[in-house]
């Protein structure tokens, strides 16, 4: 990495700490325990109230990035790990009661399990009607006369049913909608642009995670705890698995439950101070590996800033550009672009959580950039974020918070972005 761009980002993330921290993090998970499943954390159904625009200002266009909806594991190694474990565990006789009738229950799912392997669930598919919906009943000028709305989607065939969902229900709005629908290799650089079958892919610098260690939290007693062992099994040392092994794949299982159908057939394994403890850990891990990612969202944000610089000055007539990808993608996408405070990177490991929460990752999780403009010529267009439905800072000056000048959100991203031309 050059000088240039090191002092550029330690400039940057000095600018970062006056803006936005998240308060109450820990009341938010205990009030709302599925929340510490972190990013296979399901999209929450309320709507979050929204701040009145200006006077005399309204919405014309809508930017977004948004993951794919609710999902079966990602890969196959979970379902035969669970095989794998509960047929040696069954045949040796090391379950309890518990744990046998567990392994009744996986057994009576595991064809459906196994034949679903990565693929978007029922309720992966509401939870992309269900913002859709939400989004033109709360920006209803920018969709009322129609116009053209614009949709990509990664190759995987998740993200591509989120947009059908998702632009099929934006059509059953307003029928006067023309929407367009693609999933290419040559749209990959604004959706999954390390992707390898992206023919336009860059390599951008990655730095070291700042600050080492871990949250206090996560050093309690609690926290080492291997309750599903104790649950489910009379004698572990029976099988030919590491205890730690039987209660991390079980847990990993535990926190795929309320997206395809089954919460509730582990029981409750956690107290709530358990439950964020384990949180507050699983969500250090994902920043450090979010923040470390972040310049390779570089694509995405040019194409967030050219897209909305075309329609601001009149050579493109979309309404909408939305964008169906992967937590992967959009967890370092809210870090560089700061919402929240999140490339700011905090002294302790215990206060990670104030900058960043990797369930406003979750499935179906999304970015929203609402861009707004006067009835009288000559007025700044203005631009407010949203993150899963929550307005969030900016790093911008804030005067008119949550709307900021658009003319200052594309001078500062187009800096960061010119950073890397080379």
């Amino acid at each position: 990495m050059s000088k240039k761009i090191l002092l550029f980002a330690a400039l940057l993330s000095v600018s970062m700490l006056a803006w936005g921290q998240r308060a109450g993090v820990r009341e938010e998970v205990m009030a709302n325990p599925l929340k510490a499943y972190g990013t296979d954390y399901p999209y929450p159904m309320e709507t979050p109230a929204l701040t009145k625009a200006p006077k005399g200002y309204k919405p014309f266009y809508i930017s977004h990035y948004g993951r794919h909806g609710s999902r079966y594991y990602w890969n196959e190694s979970l379902y035969k790990d669970m095989d794998s474990l509960l047929t040696e565990a069954h045949a040796k006789g090391a379950l309890n009661e518990a744990g046998e009738a567990f392994y009744d229950k996986i057994y009576s799912i595991l064809p459906e399990l196994t034949h679903g392997v990565s693929e978007m669930t029922p309720l992966g598919y509401q939870q992309h009607v269900r913002i859709a919906k939400t989004m033109y009943k709360s920006f209803p000028e920018v969709f009322k006369d129609g116009g053209h709305v614009y949709a990509i989607s990664s190759l995987s065939d998740r993200c591509i049913i989120s947009m059908a969902a998702f632009c099929q229900a934006l059509a059953g709005c307003n029928g006067k909608l023309d929407i367009y629908q693609r999933a290419s290799r040559e749209t990959l650089p604004a959706v999954v642009p390390d992707d390898k079958e992206n023919p336009y892919k860059r390599t951008f610098p990655r730095q070291e995670f700042p600050v080492q260690g871990r949250p206090s939290s996560s050093a309690a007693p609690s926290a080492g705890k291997m309750p599903f062992v104790d649950m489910f099994f009379k004698d572990v040392s029976l099988i030919n698995w590491e205890p730690r092994r039987v209660q991390s794949t079980l847990n990993t299982f535990y926190t795929s439950l309320p997206n395809i159908g089954y919460e509730g057939i582990m029981g409750q394994p956690y107290s709530l101070d358990e439950l964020f403890a384990q949180w507050e850990s699983s969500n250090a891990s994902a920043y450090r590996g979010f923040w470390s990612r972040r310049y390779d969202m570089i694509p995405i944000l040019e194409d967030i800033l050219d897209k909305a610089e075309a329609v601001v000055s009149g050579a493109s007539h979309d309404v909408a550009s939305l964008r169906f990808g992967h937590d992967s993608y959009l967890g370092p996408l809210t870090v560089l672009l700061g919402l929240d405070g999140s490339s700011t990177v905090p002294a302790s490991p215990d206060d990670f959580k104030s900058v960043y929460q990797n369930y406003r990752t979750g499935m179906a999780g999304n970015i929203q950039l609402i861009f707004y403009k006067s009835k009288k010529p000559g007025k700044d267009i203005l631009v407010k974020a949203l993150l899963c439905g929550e307005e969030v800072t900016l790093p911008l000056p804030e005067d008119m918070y949550p709307y900021y000048k658009w003319s200052d959100f594309d001078a500062y991203y187009r800096g960061l972005c010119n950073q890397f031309k080379d």
